[in-house]
């Protein structure tokens, strides 16, 4: 893992790489919700009937679900995430995550509460990186 200015400390490695900020971080996710409503949305014209549970339409969440578990376990980015240039890693190999990990961080993450765990930790790391091992970071535009 790496800290904001590449500092060595008792978290990190120290190896230079900038962490994603909050901002970026956000704006990242709701590219990434919105793209999942339109998808979602378009998928109701065209006749599929979403799954409900107390009247409430399943469909966008489950896209998003699926969407970014799927994403972080073929690459390290969503496509919020690439148009905010930040990437997801593991946190101690640098790589992509595994599946069984991006489905956990993803699943941690729609529930909201552990993302915004992330405003408060010193290397942005919300409860869903720290369960899923996961850092976000800067990625150099090319």
């Amino acid at each position: 893992m790496t800290s904001e200015r590449g500092a060595k400390t008792p978290e990190t490695t120290g190896s230079g790489q900038e962490l994603a900020s909050i901002s970026l971080r956000f704006l990242a996710l709701v590219i990434d919700w919105v793209a999942c409503l339109i998808l979602s949305y378009l998928l109701q014209w065209a006749g599929v009937e979403p799954p409900r549970v107390a009247g409430a339409d399943l469909l966008p969440s489950g896209l998003f679900l699926l969407y970014t578990a799927v994403a972080l376990a073929a690459g390290t980015q969503t496509l919020g995430m690439a148009l905010m240039h930040i990437a997801c890693i593991d946190a101690d190999t640098g790589a992509r995550l595994p599946l069984w990990r991006s489905i956990l961080r993803a699943v941690l993450l729609s529930l909201v509460l552990p993302a915004l765990t992330a405003i408060v930790h010193p290397y942005n790391r919300g409860l869903h990186d720290l369960a899923a091992g996961s850092v976000v970071l800067r990625v150099p535009r090319s």
